[in-house]
């Protein structure tokens, strides 16, 4: 029985394209989860594998259930192929999620169909009603760190390697795991609030190329402009009413800070344009809580961004907001790829900001 990644079918976790009866897998932790009484389980991928090279190929990983361990990871290497998700010499009624592992900047994964089948009574296979969304909602709104970026790589790697990203080792969806929450990822690694990581060079000009407050409104930019080339006038408009995170959680300012660098004009042109994003971020959500953080990486932009949310929250006292200070990593706890959070690292976070959302949402 074949059928395809339709809401009918599936259920949707995160910001995904539907088109042409394809749904499109970019931003990371995206995934379609379905239930199915049967042996096995099929899915037909298309990828731009071949155009890529093989550090930047789409990853993807099959849970069974609600595992939160992944039973295979999957490299996509061509354009088009088949990929079992699920096979049992037993019939059983079972749950299967496909997520992206690897993140949006890098190949996309497109799921043209899915199939099940049972060996034991050919043509005896159902598909069931697909597995209700959790009561709680996180948006997360962030970089690399909240995209698992490098999280089992080395400090020591010269070259980025989509095999070594892994979003349920970043502190966005062990928050989630703690919390009992279904998490949205809208993250990009290397972008920030006005400008994207410079590096240490002098005299450099802040990136405006792809700023994380521009793809917000959409719901996969990144797909629209690296996959499809669609000009920007024409790109798919994020549905905020049919998506109601109860709580979002932002984690921005660490590839801005190698462009402020604490001179103080720069910091305030940060902060003017961080409180303008919370304001963007509440008018698209209504009545949602926020919850900022940073200190993970580079804590230059620590206490501005303090600042950005007690200004905001002065200026707005309805809204629920909190703003929450990460310990700076250390190297007892290991540095993944570019110096990127482990997951033993993440955990820490994950624990800290689990435990103030508990607090600020009464969960």
């Amino acid at each position: 029985m074949k059928f395809q990644a339709e809401k009918k079918n599936v259920r949707v976790t995160g910001r995904t394209i539907y088109r042409e009866g394809i749904r499109y897998l970019g931003y990371s932790a995206t995934a379609v989860s379905f239930c199915f009484t049967g042996t096995k389980a099929i899915a037909t991928l298309i990828s731009d594998a071949e155009s890529r090279a093989e550090a930047e190929r789409a990853w993807v990983a099959v849970f069974v259930g609600e595992s939160r361990q992944p039973e295979k990871r999957i490299c996509l290497q061509r354009d088009r192929q088949d990929v079992v998700l699920y096979e049992s010499s037993e019939t059983k009624t079972v749950q299967v999620t496909l997520m992206k592992f690897s993140e949006a900047e890098f190949a996309s994964c497109g799921i043209v169909e899915l199939e099940i089948a049972d060996g034991n009574a050919p043509g005896q296979e159902k598909l069931l009603p697909p597995p209700a969304h959790k009561e709680r909602q996180i948006e997360f709104f962030g970089d690399s760190i909240t995209c698992g970026y490098g999280v089992e790589g080395d400090v020591d790697n010269l070259e980025f390697n989509t095999a070594e990203e892994n979003p349920m080792k970043s502190y966005s969806m062990i928050t989630a795991g703690l919390l009992d929450a279904e998490a949205n990822l809208v993250s990009w690694n290397g972008k920030g609030v006005i400008s994207a990581y410079v590096g240490d060079v002098e005299n450099v000009d802040a990136d405006t190329s792809w700023l994380m407050p521009d793809l917000y409104p959409y719901t996969d930019a990144g797909r629209e402009r690296d996959y499809f080339g669609t000009p920007r006038e024409q790109w798919e408009l994020w549905n905020f009413s049919d998506y109601k995170p109860q709580l979002v959680i932002i984690y921005l300012g660490t590839n801005d800070a190698s462009y402020t660098r604490e001179i103080p004009e720069r910091n305030k042109r940060f902060e003017d344009a961080y409180v303008n994003m919370l304001g963007m971020i509440r008018e698209k959500n209504p009545g949602v809580s926020i919850l900022c953080t940073i200190g993970t990486m580079d804590p230059r932009l620590n206490e501005t961004i303090e600042g950005s949310v007690a200004r905001y929250k002065r200026e707005n006292p309805d809204c629920n907001i909190r703003f929450v200070l990460l310990p700076e990593q250390i190297e007892e706890d290991g540095l993944g790829t570019f110096w990127h959070p482990t997951e033993a690292t993440n955990r820490k976070s994950a624990k800290i900001i689990a435990e103030a959302a508990k607090e600020m949402m009464g969960w």
